[in-house]
């Protein structure tokens, strides 16, 4: 059932020309000089917003922000890599925010960038987690963090606005005015003025009258200066004053809170938590992970294999395009992880997924999801019953949709691995009692009568999150899920993918397969249960005949099959909780006029401690949320660019739901 629709993310159309150089179909124009690309750069960008100067005066612990209009190649973004590790500081990170509408193929990326050998060091890291490109943002990182790359996908002058980002120098890199004047517009240079940092600074190849006027306009201090090779003029300029922008309403907006002595407590090793503690620890933070299990993943992440699974639709929902962003970061993380794999260490098994089309409504589902245009094929691709039953290696009797970059991860070696950095300290066997504020710090109060401090608390801990008082006012639910692992057969070992249905199954492991997962409301009980392994391999037999046959000198049905019994957390709207985490009692009481208007304006948020943090609510997918809601709370806690648009982070924000009830007057 393939598409024929349209994509909505057009990739780039290229043709080489005779010295192996990439040129625009669309815009008929080179992507860089034919002279010396990486000279150009050098000259027009780097040098022309004194970057090499900008860097080296860095101090301990700070990041700086490029912002650019057109990624094309990513030159520039490899260029400046290569500026900032000689110049800036060990201990400096840098951000890197790039716009482009028409990405290139993997392809074609590394066929442009391997005209540069001596950037082999830079490019190669760039190819190999390069993601396919849906509409949206795409973050990635490199050298254990502190070079991250944030990739704007779609319309510069939509995406540009929905940015939450405090930019030091702009790169204005899109093709020339003649050529692209779309981009060109008053609404851009506004947009660049908007999102700079005081004394921000810009340069662009072109001295075109317009881009001079733009920016001017825009409160940018222009001059000319010569320009690269045989072209005569460029354009640099300077931000006069930053214009205060924040668009976000009143309720969502918070103080940039200084935390200057980079120390963070976080309650929970499940992935949320140890996803969290990586991030912060990469920025040099010192992170201690409480659990009141002994080891890690001890409870929801400490399934055996659990799916990166994604659940699209064919509507461009904020729910829909987390999901997708989560999942391409987890696996860019999954690959920077590996390295760390020892031969007997399992981290993850790139076996592809298939979610079969196994009913009507599914079926239906999966066709609009199709039909929208929103996913390349790189990404996933509609295939018939004949086609998937080969990739599965056993026979499957629906068509489906399959994810070539998809498969199973061992969620206690992932948590383990994120919690090996020289910067987080892991203690088991604490039960948190309470969390109090005083003296400027969180002070934590646990059943052995240890008190610990610190300067930030992330609250990480499932569906336990919200018994502690300061989190009581989340509406967090508890789903109970168990999982059914049944032995392996020769003819199941033939199976070479995940395959989701009703349920899913995962490729044989240690001489296992793992079924799954049930779901229960209202259920407590930690006992596996018999019925519920009934439930499980009736899915199986049902949706997966061919798979279930292939079982059929198993275990299948019989009392001493192993389980595994976790709590998943989940919300009423289904987006997990990321985010800063309010006194209730101020919140309400500040804003208690929108109980009779919706539209009352506010001019200032309430006075009340900050530090607390919070990230749960992740539900079944938490290995393909967690990990980028972590980059999310490290750029509210250290004031950094914002891994997704700013419409997300409202959508996750935890006080939504306080907002949503006042204005309901429930609150």
């Amino acid at each position: 059932m393939p598409s024929t629709h349209k994509p909505v993310i057009e990739t780039a159309s290229i043709r080489w020309n005779e010295r192996g150089q990439p040129v625009s179909d669309h815009y008929d124009d080179i992507y860089f000089s034919t002279e010396s690309g990486p000279e150009e750069t050098r000259h027009t960008f780097i040098n022309q917003n004194f970057l090499p100067e900008r860097f080296a005066a860095l101090e301990p612990g700070q990041h700086f922000v490029v912002g650019e209009t057109g990624f094309g190649t990513g030159l520039n973004f490899l260029c400046t890599w290569q500026c900032f590790d000689q110049h800036a500081p060990a201990d400096t990170r840098l951000h890197f925010i790039s716009t482009e509408k028409y990405p290139l193929t993997t392809a074609d990326l590394a066929q442009a960038l391997s005209l540069w050998p001596d950037l082999s060091a830079y490019s190669q890291p760039l190819v190999n987690h390069y993601p396919a490109m849906t509409a949206g943002q795409h973050r990635l990182v490199f050298d254990n963090g502190r070079i991250v790359l944030t990739l704007l996908c779609g319309d510069v002058l939509k995406t540009l606005p929905n940015l939450e980002a405090s930019v030091d120098a702009w790169f204005l890199d899109g093709f020339a005015p003649a050529k692209n004047p779309d981009m060109w517009q008053p609404e851009l240079f506004q947009s660049l003025a908007k999102k700079s940092a005081s004394e921000a600074t810009c340069a662009t190849f072109t001295a075109a009258r317009v881009v001079r006027d733009g920016l001017e306009s825009a409160g940018f201090i222009i001059e000319k200066v010569p320009g690269f090779g045989r072209k005569r003029d460029m354009v640099r300029g300077r931000l006069t004053q930053a214009i205060p922008s924040n668009d976000s309403p009143v309720w969502f907006q918070q103080s940039k809170t200084m935390h200057n002595q980079k120390n963070a407590l976080i309650i929970g090793a499940g992935m949320a938590g140890t996803a969290t503690a990586r991030s912060l620890a990469e920025r040099g933070w010192q992170v201690r992970v409480i659990d009141s299990h002994d080891q890690p993943a001890s409870e929801a992440s400490g399934n055996p294999q659990g799916m990166l699974y994604t659940r699209l639709s064919g509507n461009s929902t904020v729910l829909t395009r987390f999901i997708m962003e989560g999942y391409l970061y987890t696996l860019s993380l999954l690959k920077r992880l590996e390295y760390q794999i020892t031969a007997d260490d399992t981290l993850w098994q790139n076996t592809g997924l298939i979610q079969l089309g196994f009913s009507e409504s599914e079926q239906k589902r999966q066709q609009r999801i199709l039909e929208s245009g929103q996913y390349p094929e790189a990404l996933l691709q509609g295939l018939d019953d004949e086609a998937l039953s080969s990739l599965a290696g056993l026979p499957l009797s629906s068509s489906g949709l399959y994810f070539p970059d998809a498969g199973w991860v061992h969620p206690p070696s992932l948590c383990k691995h994120l919690l090996e950095h020289p910067n987080i300290e892991f203690i088991g066997n604490l039960q948190v009692t309470s969390i109090m504020h005083g003296g400027n710090q969180w002070h934590v109060q646990t059943t052995s009568g240890t008190t610990l401090s610190s300067e930030a608390i992330v609250v990480a801990c499932g569906h336990l999150s919200s018994k502690l008082t300061q989190t009581q006012y989340l509406p967090l639910k508890s789903i109970r899920g168990q999982i059914t692992q049944v032995p392996a057969t020769k003819s199941s070992q033939k199976l070479q993918t995940v395959v989701c249905s009703d349920g899913y199954i995962a490729p044989a492991w240690n001489n296992s397969h793992t079924l799954g997962a049930t779901f229960n409301f209202d259920d407590d009980s930690t006992e596996c249960r018999q019925q519920d392994h009934d439930t499980n391999i009736e899915n199986l037999k049902t949706y997966t005949p061919g798979i279930s046959d292939a079982l059929i000198d198993s275990e299948l049905g019989k009392a001493q099959l192993n389980g595994r019994v976790s709590f998943r957390c989940t919300t009423p709207d289904y987006l997990p909780v990321v985010g800063p985490v309010v006194d209730a009692d101020i919140f309400k009481e500040h804003f208690a006029p929108l109980r009779k208007n919706a539209k009352h304006r506010f001019t200032d948020t309430p006075e009340q401690p900050a530090g607390l943090y919070i990230t749960t609510g992740h539900g079944s997918r938490g290995l393909v949320t967690a990990p980028l809601a972590a980059e999310i709370l490290a750029g509210y806690i250290c004031n950094e660019p914002s891994p997704v648009p700013r419409d997300q982070r409202h959508a996750l924000h935890p006080s939504r739901f306080m907002i949503r009830d006042l204005v309901r007057n429930k609150a």
